[in-house]
């Protein structure tokens, strides 16, 4: 990694990882790759320095890149390990509610919160967030450099896997974006591998998540004369097709299509829903999101609800077609 660090952390930052034992390494719910990179490439680090790390998620893995790294987490908290003077870092995550079943180990410790999301209710003690960042991966690899630790392949691998996930092989960034680059630069040369990683993205994908891609296309509805797109998915659906979505996949299809601007998908859950949302224009699905008590980028966002699905969908609707 470059001498000098691409995104520098506070002294306040720096400090924060001198002072405790132990750290309780925490992400969102539901995964990406830049959570998952960044959670087990900065435990890592720490265990190679010295510290006493638990990774934890509340899951699921349902992506087929991050399925593999599934064992790696812990899905339940136990604090013990960590010594006498324990601390959580809370990594990609806008606010504290995203941490689900989690969020409660967090209640008696001090939290530093690493970030990207120009969106969400700001928590925790320290905090490293940059908004201007395309990918929480960027911001790690800088710290494990300013730290003093050297990345080692494995990391690298992470790290560039939650990079091209978040910016989607460099594709969703514009001009003069240039953190991502020379992150991609110096992680190409600790060992990561764009070759490898693409490879591990793109392949292993199920025939039967194919069909699933099939079935949310046949339920698109096209709202404010085609601009905005919605679909969705129900829980029959993943108990015929199984739970391993590929919604890259569904998502670029979608974005493709002509004068498309915006387009939500809503998946239905057992305790309520979720919806992501992604944009080609100027709207801010970021804002969007936190009208539903989530979170995110202004091209890329996401959140969680409690209603069932035939309700949600009737208040998503409503939304969308009130959207500029």
């Amino acid at each position: 990694m470059d001498a000098a660090p691409i995104v520098p952390a506070s002294p306040e930052v720096l400090h924060f990882f001198e002072e405790y034992s132990g750290f309780l390494i925490l992400g969102h719910r539901e995964p990406d790759g830049d959570c998952v990179g960044s959670q087990l490439a900065l435990g890592s680090a720490l265990e190679r320095a010295g510290k006493r790390v638990v990774v934890a998620n509340p899951g699921p893995f349902e992506r087929p890149e991050i399925a593999p790294f599934a064992a790696d987490f812990a899905t339940t908290v136990d604090i013990g390990p960590l010594g006498s003077r324990p601390a959580a870092i809370v990594l990609d995550c806008s606010s504290a509610d995203r941490l689900a079943v989690l969020a409660e180990s967090t209640r008696d410790l001090p939290i530093l919160v690493i970030d990207h999301h120009a969106s969400g209710a700001v928590f925790g003690d320290v905090h490293f967030i940059d908004p201007h960042i395309p990918a929480t991966t960027i911001l790690v690899a800088t710290l494990i450099s300013q730290l003093g630790y050297t990345v080692t392949p494995r990391e690298a691998f992470l790290l560039f896997l939650g990079l091209v996930t978040d910016t989607g092989f460099f594709r969703f960034l514009g001009a003069g974006e240039t953190t991502a680059f020379r992150t991609a630069t110096a992680l190409s040369e600790a060992g990561a591998s764009p070759r490898e990683i693409d490879f591990h993205i793109r392949n292993g994908r199920s025939f039967e998540s194919r069909k699933l891609i099939s079935r949310m296309l046949d339920r698109v509805e096209r709202l404010r004369d085609g601009r905005i797109l919605l679909t969705y998915q129900t829980q029959a659906d993943e108990r015929e097709l199984g739970s391993r979505r590929d919604s890259d996949a569904l998502n670029s299809l979608l974005l493709a299509i002509e004068d498309v601007e915006m387009i939500a998908v809503a998946k239905e859950k057992p305790e309520g829903c979720t919806v992501s949302f992604r944009a080609t224009s100027e709207i801010d699905v970021g804002e969007l999101a936190t009208e539903f008590g989530g979170g995110g980028h202004k091209k890329a966002s996401g959140a969680f609800v409690s209603d069932n699905l035939d309700t949600f969908l009737t208040r998503l609707r409503a939304r969308l077609n009130a959207v500029a």
